[in-house]
């Protein structure tokens, strides 16, 4: 059989336009950097950030999401408390909560901090998907790595290949929780269900979603 696509990018893009845009108002980021290379597509279903760009922009690292998620609004955490455990250097902590005082995301008050802006994550999923136009090695490892940024990992191919890799990989991809789809010209249909993640760390939920909406306003700024 002819192949459908004659390139990878030509499958994420097709793949996009009938499968992801107008689903469930998601945004839609394309090598979204959030983790040692990039994610080819992540969807995240809309959601409604309290922060500013530059808060965005200081909460998309991942020592100043550690620190920013210990504090709450009304209760109070000493330095020491904040900072451990967090899996830095206390000089790295310091700065950080530097950082978080100055764009008014932490306060201090008689030696205790709390956290100065309303939070709560809001009900979103966020779904990773790796394009490949036959390299099935690849894309699992990547969409195995995935699953500790995202909640829903997938692997997109070619719709005759994607059935190939339905009736030879199926046991593993269940049993890992990796979601399959195929794409053809016209549409693509999800040949294996995604299980939901528990491995997502709240701080990588937090920067996934900070990131995609700093990038997105990036994106429309760009535009005007």
């Amino acid at each position: 059989m002819k192949d459908i696509f004659d390139y990878e990018e030509d499958l994420v893009n097709t793949f996009i336009d009938n499968f992801l845009v107008g689903r469930n108002n998601n945004i839609l980021i394309k090598e979204m950097p959030i983790r040692w290379g990039n994610i080819d597509i992540v969807s995240i279903t809309n959601n409604n950030l309290p922060f500013t760009k530059a808060q965005m922009d200081i909460l998309s690292k991942p020592t100043h999401a550690k620190i920013f998620l210990k504090t709450k609004n009304h209760r109070p955490i000493k330095k020491e408390n904040l900072i451990k455990n967090i899996g830095a250097s206390k000089s790295t902590c310091e700065s950080a909560i530097r950082d978080l005082l100055k764009n008014n995301l932490i306060m201090e008050y008689d030696n205790f901090y709390y956290r100065n802006i309303d939070f709560v994550f809001p009900k979103v999923v966020i779904s990773g998907y790796e394009a490949k136009l036959k390299d099935y090695k690849k894309a699992f490892y990547q969409a195995c790595i995935n699953k500790s940024y995202v909640d829903l990992s997938y692997m997109v191919f070619p719709i005759n290949i994607a059935q190939k890799i339905l009736k030879s990989k199926k046991a593993i991809l269940e049993e890992q929780g990796i979601g399959l789809i195929g794409t053809s010209l016209k549409k693509s249909n999800i040949l294996i269900q995604a299980k939901k993640q528990d491995e997502l760390k709240p701080y990588l939920r937090l920067i996934n979603l900070v990131q995609s909406q700093y990038i997105l306003q990036n994106l429309q700024e760009a535009s005007l």
